[in-house]
């Protein structure tokens, strides 16, 4: 009979735990939101990284699994201000930055089955690969002969 009413407790604090960790992932996405927006504001590149970080806790949080797609807009938004502020200033890190955060997005977008969206990343993909010079190769017509 102890034993039942340990199993249940256990049961009802792991609830609750998990209930906390949902609120405080949302309020992570939250505030890497408000610090992208801060980015955008200001042309600094450290609130990018601090909304990366808090981004990052809230991936972890949920998983990427369980992650809500208000995550992977949040994801989106924080590589559109990475490339904007890598083109402005010609910064291939934020570049670099700013794919990683769409190839996060992709993952994410894959695991929620939205293959537009997963589509639309991709190109951003290319044209940040376009601005790294890593396009693809074209060889060379006296090559292809």
């Amino acid at each position: 009979m102890l034993g039942i009413l340990k199993r249940k407790k256990i049961e009802k604090l792991e609830g609750q735990l998990a209930q906390v960790d949902v609120r405080l992932a949302l309020t992570k996405a939250e505030l890497a939101a408000q610090l992208i927006k801060l980015a955008g504001q200001t042309s600094d590149v450290v609130p990018l990284v601090a909304a990366d970080d808090a981004l990052s806790v809230a991936r972890d949080l949920f998983g990427f699994e369980g992650a809500p797609v208000e995550i992977c807009l949040v994801q989106i938004a924080l590589g559109d201000m990475y490339l904007k502020l890598g083109r402005e200033a010609s910064d291939k890190s934020m570049l670099t930055q700013a794919k990683a955060a769409y190839r996060t997005a992709i993952t994410m977008a894959s695991v929620q089955g939205d293959d537009d969206l997963r589509a639309e990343l991709r190109m951003k993909v290319k044209l940040i690969n376009s601005h790294l010079g890593q396009g693809p190769k074209t060889p060379s017509l006296f090559r292809a002969a």
